[in-house]
């Protein structure tokens, strides 16, 4: 019996993309960090009014930090601190007026990738004020070290 075989052009674009690129992501072992629901005075806002008088804002993080636990002393300055993130927001949120939520998440992120050993962070603001029918109004945004850094040298 014989095989009959057709002849078969193949052409390479040079690219390889594997089936599982999702799952190519580095997986460093991280640990969370959370601050739930800090609510501040704030001068914030595009309109006369909330240029006139602070409203009530909430912040949330969500930090992914390098799991370092198990290798280093368990004493205060070798973890990412808490405390130190909500008194650099609350410096920020006393400095002056800001328009717009993304600004406030933008130097929100600033302040927590200053930290070598944060890795990601999801921020979620949200005026508590604007509208009597809802509980709040506001934006959520997620970013890697990498693409803040990325996003912040394409500014320049």
């Amino acid at each position: 019996m014989k095989n009959k075989v057709k002849n078969i052009s193949v052409i390479s674009t040079g690219s390889w993309v594997p089936s599982n690129l999702n799952d190519q992501e580095v997986k460093t072992p991280s640990y969370k960090i959370l601050i739930k629901s800090l609510v501040l005075n704030a001068s914030i806002g595009i309109h006369e009014f909330e240029k006139k008088k602070k409203q009530k804002i909430s912040i949330s993080l969500e930090i992914d930090a390098k799991d370092n636990i198990s290798y280093v002393n368990h004493k205060i300055e070798n973890f990412v601190s808490y405390e130190f993130i909500v008194k650099d927001i609350k410096k920020l949120i006393n400095k002056g007026h800001v328009e717009l939520l993304e600004t406030l998440g933008e130097n929100i992120f600033e302040i927590c990738f200053n930290d070598p050993r944060i890795q990601k962070v999801k921020v979620k603001l949200e005026k508590l004020e604007v509208f009597s029918e809802a509980d709040s109004v506001g934006i959520e945004v997620q970013r890697s070290k990498d693409q803040f850094k990325h996003s912040n040298n394409q500014k320049t």
